[in-house]
């Protein structure tokens, strides 16, 4: 019998990367030698450790085994960092042996592109030497690793935010701006009290911010249109453009933290250099980064390419780089390597989510990257409710609506496991498919009226196609979606295959506007059969609202805490 296509998705593993040894153990390795001629040109890029020798030397005879075994051992580390191995016959190659100064055999010399280093002085054994060598690598890859990230140099000559203003802007001005580079911007309403209350820490701000960043803001009162647009639901919003991307001020508007927030726009996106020991700790201390681990061939397009995908995670997510061949081993990178490889980590593990080789398009790396930006399994709040549901990557969520608690813990753990499974086997959508959750009983008003969830049913999960405002609750079996991964997976992929018909979301307008319809038609009917009593309940109804416009006169209605429009977790 043939198993359903979702089915062999589930059970789909995709491989990691995978080593075999640069050479067999019983290989004999060629020892490589220089000469006058080609001296220069070969050590003028990578670390090289030379070794001048001369055959008559009884102390080059008893030591030629370990060079050659120990040249056999770092063959590797060519392609991975630079490093060479080579020898100089002093007997053959005189003028060159004066010219660097050698006055002893064998004479153990160290050169980093071009430039002559300190000389190997340590004992001649195959562990000192081993030592040495590493140590020379680390800290080679290390400051090759850094000057990586220094900036490109590419600039407009044009400094943002030149007098350290803020300045108020319409639509087509924005535009303007946003085509400059990253732009934070406020959008306010001048009866605002907490906007009111903001401005002078954003003009603070803008002069804190001065030559860095572009700081702006539109009056949501004038530019309704736009704001609109913008989907503003609260005022006031404080938000970041960079890249073609947005990104909400979550929390606290105290002047430090609106300054970290903007500070993080214009910081130039870098790897932070790692190293094997670190690995373990970096790890332990985030729920999601990356890692781009390079070799000595990677191409300055490919880093520059990586940089760039990663810019409009504004920090959110630290990255690493590191040419270390401990984590080549550790993360079964092929030695030597074939290709640089970008790795995702996700819930604190030192296992990779997903991985991806170079050379990668541009696309194909974004994607990657707006898949793993977030950890394999999130927790939807107030916060980033924007960043996850009103997302410019146009993302498929899953989401799982769960009990608190002990019991709680139980569900996320199963909706992680599910999570991880469709990461690792999942269908190529057009969009990232992120698994979200939230406490089902906390939010249980909006879970019913957003996708019918009832709180006597959690745990429950749908999955939401947020770009069309759609959600989907049944499988391609016709069955309701329930809280394991086979029916998950099948949602998934009747989505895919364009097998199922969503249902729309409703916004607090729509739903507004049907349960104001329905009381009508209620009213309408009872006001046939009770006239009086109708009559009294109008008089009263109609009372009432002109008392509630009374209490609301000259209060802010539409603060910061009250949303414009649609349902906000917050």
């Amino acid at each position: 019998m043939r198993l359903p296509q979702y089915l062999l998705t589930i059970l789909g593993i995709t491989t990691a990367l995978t080593g075999v040894s640069a050479a067999s153990s019983n290989d004999d390795v060629d020892l490589r030698q220089l000469t006058d001629d080609n001296f220069k040109q070969e050590t003028s890029r990578g670390i090289w450790l030379v070794e001048h020798y001369s055959p008559k030397c009884s102390h080059c005879r008893a030591f030629a085994p370990t060079w050659a075994q120990m040249a056999k051992d770092k063959q590797h580390l060519e392609r991975l960092s630079g490093f060479h191995m080579a020898q100089v016959n002093c007997l053959a190659q005189g003028d060159l042996c004066n010219t660097n100064g050698i006055k002893f055999y064998p004479q153990l010399m160290v050169y980093e592109d071009g430039q002559p280093k300190p000389h190997y002085t340590g004992d001649r054994s195959y562990g000192d030497l081993e030592k040495f060598i590493n140590e020379r690598v680390e800290e080679y890859t290390q400051l090759r690793a850094m000057a990586s990230n220094e900036d490109d140099g590419v600039s407009s000559g044009e400094k943002p935010n030149p007098d350290g203003q803020v300045v108020e802007v319409d639509e087509v001005q924005f535009e303007e701006y946003k085509a400059k580079g990253p732009v934070m911007v406020d959008f306010f309403a001048p009866w605002c009290g907490h906007c009111k209350k903001l401005r002078p820490t954003y003009e603070k701000l803008a002069e804190a911010m001065k030559g860095k960043l572009n700081i702006v803001a539109v009056d949501c009162d004038i530019h309704k249109n736009f704001c609109r647009k913008s989907g503003i639901q609260g005022y006031p919003t404080i938000r970041m453009y960079h890249h073609g991307t947005k990104t909400d001020h979550p929390g606290s508007r105290s002047f430090d933290k609106l300054k970290a927030f903007a500070e993080k726009a214009v910081q130039v996106t870098t790897l932070q250099p790692l190293k094997f020991a670190e690995f373990d700790n970096v790890v332990k201390s985030n729920e999601a980064l990356f890692l781009y681990l390079q070799n000595y061939d990677t191409t300055v397009a490919d880093l520059q390419s990586v940089k760039k995908a990663l810019e409009p995670l504004l920090g959110s997510v630290p990255a690493y780089t590191s040419s270390d061949a401990q984590l080549y081993q550790q993360l079964s990178i092929a030695n030597p390597p074939p290709t640089s490889v970008l790795f995702a980590f996700s819930s604190y593990s030192s296992r990779p989510v997903g991985s991806l080789a170079f050379p990668a398009s541009q696309d194909s790396l974004n994607k990657f990257i707006q898949l793993h930006r977030f950890p394999t399994l999130l927790e939807l709040t107030g916060s980033n409710y924007n960043a996850v549901m009103n997302s410019n990557s146009r993302a498929i969520v899953v989401l799982g609506a769960l009990h608190k608690g002990e019991e709680g813990k139980k569900d996320r753990d199963q909706l992680e496991e599910v999570a991880k499974a469709w990461k690792k086997g999942g269908r190529p959508f057009a969009q990232p498919v992120w698994f979200v959750w939230v406490d089902g009983e906390k939010w249980s008003g909006w879970l019913k009226q957003q996708y019918n969830i009832k709180k006597s049913k959690i745990p429950a999960v749908v999955v939401i196609d947020t770009p069309l405002d759609e959600y989907y609750d049944t499988t391609i079996e016709g069955n309701q979606i329930e809280f394991d991964g086979t029916s998950i997976f099948s949602v998934l992929e009747g989505i895919y295959q364009h097998f199922l018909r969503p249902k729309r979301i409703e916004s607090t307008l729509q739903w507004g506007s049907r349960s104001a319809a329905a009381t009508l038609i209620n009213f309408g009917q009872m006001s046939v059969e009770h006239p009086l009593l109708a009559l009294v309940l109008l008089v009263g109804a109609v009372g009432l609202f002109v008392g509630l416009l009374q209490k609301c006169n000259g209060r802010d209605h539409k603060d910061s805490g009250t949303p414009v429009g649609g349902p906000r977790l917050d």
